[in-house]
């Protein structure tokens, strides 16, 4: 009996509860038919006039040699190196390349312990592990990804206190054991140096060789043939060096793309996917038409360490960059003369306002904006019962 009394009250609560959301359902539909009043606030809206292309990055690069099996790289991706300065250290046997993995994670606790010492908690290294990790990452920066997994490792994924309280007297307990092992290191190890200054990165592909002068004069055909193929990569290169900070994008473009370009002005490029930038580049050179299709070189001397390691890049290429207000496709209507306009909220009254499209993006157009015309933070009617010029539209 109890049972049945239950399931009786749950059934009416369950009524009421339908009944109701059908009245408020029911009510907001006679509102909104009463009164259809629908409004935005006029905001500015900004497109971008350009081409997407696929292209390549040329640097003045050399792949780094060296033999031996006990080899061990000791710069990061992205390391600006003077001429002389190591790149990999050889190693006589596995003793001293354990000695080796020593050294490093003495070196990283130092530095983990140097932070805590300084203030630091244990949780804010968390985070600010987490944050570098996410602008590397997203920006495509490579040269700090090493010691940022590092602290990943140790902050995050270990699970273990680093702060003692004792922070000073275990770094200078860890540097007299940094002492001896590096002194111990000297006499088995071997070290390959930098030919010359520049940046380092693990990305060899085969395309090195292809070099700035190899892109003066560049016509459609030479650089179609340029990456054609990549060559074989040695079974001994541990990585390449560029040298200087300007590097290239050679791209090809229709006729009509090219003629919008001028060498030696500049042009904005909006990387993407491999690599994410916005970029003032200067316009190299545009080769004559080939079967409606151009070569174009852009180059910059910005950002080498975070593109040293990529070969192939999307990019945009922007001619122009358009500004003007953002309007909803359904607040803009034709006029008597068929004239594009729009409507816009003054007190309780509709006042037609002429509109000049100059572009679209999905439910909005761009139109411009005018002294007289639509401006930002105008309230713009995009649907309301009879609309016309100084129609009373009040809520």
């Amino acid at each position: 009996m109890e049972m049945e009394r239950s399931d009786a009250i749950i059934k009416f609560v369950a009524v009421l509860v339908f009944v109701a959301v059908m009245a408020y359902l029911g009510v907001s539909f006679v509102a909104s038919y009463r009164n259809p009043l629908r409004t935005v606030n006029a905001s500015g809206m900004e497109l971008l006039d350009g081409l997407e292309t696929s292209g390549y990055i040329v640097r003045d690069e050399q792949p780094l040699t060296a033999s031996g099996s006990n080899l061990a790289v000791t710069v990061t991706e992205g390391a600006k190196l003077a001429s002389g300065e190591t790149v990999a250290v050889r190693y006589s046997g596995a003793e001293a390349m354990e000695r080796a993995q020593q050294i490093s994670q003495i070196q990283l606790k130092i530095r983990q312990l140097t932070a805590i010492k300084n203030g630091k908690s244990e949780d804010q290294l968390s985070k600010e592990t987490i944050i570098a990790l996410s602008k590397a990452v997203s920006g495509g920066n490579l040269s700090q990804l090493y010691e940022i997994e590092q602290d990943v490792d140790a902050y995050i994924l270990s699970g273990t206190a680093l702060a003692t309280g004792s922070e000073a007297e275990e770094i200078a307990a860890l540097e007299t054991q940094l002492r001896a092992l590096a002194q111990s290191a000297s006499s088995d190890t071997g070290r390959v140096t930098a030919p010359f200054s520049g940046t380092f990165s693990f990305s060899v592909d085969g395309f090195e060789s292809v070099t700035p002068s190899d892109l003066e004069s560049l016509s459609v055909a030479q650089y179609k043939n340029l990456f054609s193929a990549p060559k074989p990569v040695g079974a001994n290169v541990v990585g390449k060096l560029v040298r200087g900070i300007r590097w290239y994008y050679v791209t090809e473009v229709d006729e009509a793309s090219a003629g919008k370009l001028t060498p030696g002005k500049n042009v904005k490029l909006v990387f993407s996917r491999t690599y994410s930038a916005e970029l003032t580049m200067r316009v190299e050179s545009v080769s004559f038409p080939d079967n409606g299709k151009c070569a174009a070189v852009f180059s910059t001397d910005k950002y080498m360490q975070d593109i040293a390691a990529v070969r192939e890049a999307t990019a945009e290429i922007v001619f122009d960059t358009l500004t003007g207000v953002g309007v909803p496709r359904e607040a803009v209507h034709l006029d008597e003369e068929g004239g594009t306009v729009c409507y816009i909220l003054q007190g309780i009254t509709a006042h037609e306002t002429p509109v000049n499209i100059i572009a679209e993006s999905g439910d909005y157009y761009m139109v411009e904006s005018e002294h007289d015309g639509l401006r930002e933070g105008d309230i713009i009617i995009v649907r309301a019962a009879n609309l016309y010029d100084n129609a009373v539209v009040e809520e």
